[in-house]
């Protein structure tokens, strides 16, 4: 079945804090994750697979979590939000083959902007960017400014492995 998916990373200009979203819809059903890295914390780690609970465009909301994705200006402006629990991991690989950690509420509130004319990988594109966010945390909030990534792919083959697109785009927590 044809799919589509949308990857947001960012992190801070030292590299110690940095963050991703990843989206991928296959009709109403979908696959949500997203991650937040700080150098000497936990990983703090979201994931919802096969959910239900789509609303219009991009917006979720299945059962104790809501996450949007919305394109405010075409090639230019995102933002991408959620208010969810996620897990605290002591190591971030654990992640991809074992999620269970901690519960934490978690929030992200993440303005992404162009920095560069997207261009094309297969079945879709890429694009660099700049983020502006702020990670609402149990002990505080946590701004976020820095170097961007965003993907957009669809069709058949479309979701990109988690952990091989933060390796191959760098956005790879210190741990992972």
């Amino acid at each position: 079945m044809a799919a589509e998916a949308w990857w947001w990373w960012g992190q801070n200009a030292d590299a110690t804090v940095g963050l991703f979203v990843g989206l991928h819809l296959c009709g109403q059903r979908f696959d949500y994750r997203a991650g937040l890295w700080r150098v000497g914390q936990p990983f703090v780690y979201i994931e919802e697979l096969d959910g239900t609970g789509r609303r219009a465009g991009l917006e979720l909301k299945p059962p104790e979590m809501w996450a949007d994705h919305m394109c405010d200006i075409p090639f230019g402006q995102w933002s991408v939000g959620n208010e969810a629990h996620g897990v605290l991991l002591d190591n971030a690989r654990d992640a991809v083959v074992r999620p269970y950690g901690t519960p934490v509420p978690v929030t992200f509130d993440i303005e992404w902007y162009a920095a560069g004319e997207a261009y094309a990988v297969q079945h879709g594109y890429e694009q660099t960017g700049e983020i502006d966010a702020v990670v609402e945390l149990t002990e505080g909030d946590l701004r976020v400014q820095g170097p961007a990534c965003r993907l957009h792919m669809w069709g058949e083959g479309s979701w990109p492995d988690p952990t091989g697109m933060l390796t191959r785009t760098g956005w790879m927590p210190p741990t992972l």
